[in-house]
């Protein structure tokens, strides 16, 4: 038995290469993926990890994280 694999993807990718999703809706998608900035993400993460971190051992008040990521 010889197996055989897909070509890694990113789900993004498999997104953009399926025909059963609107090309509108691939448009947004990209629009959306050009403005990403991944350091970016990674520190809101990182401060809203440090937010949750706060108020589970009852460190006070934690700030509120000042952009949320959607």
């Amino acid at each position: 038995m010889k197996k055989s694999y897909d070509t890694a993807r990113t789900p993004y990718q498999r997104v953009l290469e399926s025909t059963l999703v609107t090309q509108e809706s691939k448009d947004r998608l990209q629009a959306q993926y050009r403005t990403l900035n991944p350091v970016a993400l990674l520190r809101q993460i990182h401060r809203a990890q440090e937010t949750l971190w706060k108020l589970a051992v009852g460190g006070g008040s934690a700030e509120q994280p000042t952009q949320a990521v959607s």
